[in-house]
């Protein structure tokens, strides 16, 4: 089974809850690789730093760092600007192999998630 490695952007009430669905999952099927948050309070990334999953404080840093070590880029602060600029990166880097998820695709997933909540659909500009 291959191996899936994500990057979490943002660990609010999307971000959070798709870590504990990745955590439960296992590492053997998806890998964390690194998490931005801006929030060093929010108990993810106490979690996160208990599991050893490198925390960084921008989507930048991250993606300098981990560079096409990453299978899925998970961007859940659902900022149009933020997913731009992450797609001028990997273009920047030549990054050919990560793929940035398109927001509707992150409104898929948390629709796969048990008991998940309705997301306010309150977006016009969904960053592509």
């Amino acid at each position: 089974m291959k191996q899936v490695t994500v990057l979490l952007i943002g660990l609010g009430r999307m971000g959070s809850r798709f870590f504990d669905k990745f955590v439960e999952i296992g590492e053997e099927r998806v890998k964390i690789v690194g998490v931005c948050e801006l929030n060093e309070q929010n108990p993810k990334v106490l979690e996160a730093k208990k599991r050893n999953i490198p925390l960084y404080p921008s989507y930048k840093e991250a993606l300098t760092d981990l560079h096409e070590s990453v299978d899925i880029i998970l961007d859940t602060s659902n900022i149009s600007e933020v997913k731009r600029d992450i797609r001028e990166l990997l273009s920047r880097q030549n990054n050919q192999h990560s793929v940035l998820l398109p927001m509707v695709a992150d409104y898929l997933l948390w629709y796969m998630l048990p008991n998940a909540e309705e997301i306010p659909q309150d977006h016009t500009d969904i960053g592509y």
